[in-house]
């Protein structure tokens, strides 16, 4: 079964097999960043996440480590901010037109029912 939703002209769609369920959206930052986030949900926890965009984050090398954090996280968005602030000051990764806050609210934006606002 497939569902698509279209909100704030955020795309987002889910897909569920075997109890896992893939999510994806697209999400644009306020400075026009496109944010494409595609997660592996199950039981509410992310099992694996891919995140790609016409945006920059340096080191380069820190967005891996971000997808790799983001493993086995509840899909909620406290548990989130506080994952994704502590990535940006463990690592001094710098996004280019992108903020801690839009990768959150592009990760929620996956959710079905969710814009990521």
């Amino acid at each position: 079964m497939t569902t698509k939703v279209e909100t704030n002209g955020d795309r987002n769609s889910a897909m569920t097999n075997g109890g896992r369920t893939l999510l994806s959206a697209d999400y644009k930052a306020p400075g026009g960043k496109l944010l494409r986030v595609r997660l592996r949900e199950t039981g509410g926890r992310i099992e694996s996440a891919k995140i790609s965009g016409d945006f920059f984050l340096i080191p380069e090398d820190s967005l891996a480590k971000l997808e790799m954090m983001l493993e086995d996280v509840p899909l909620k968005e406290e548990e989130l901010k506080l994952l994704v602030d502590r990535f940006f000051r463990g690592t001094s990764a710098q996004g280019l037109g992108v903020t801690p806050d839009d990768f959150v609210k592009a990760i929620l934006a996956a959710k079905p029912g969710e814009s990521g606002f």
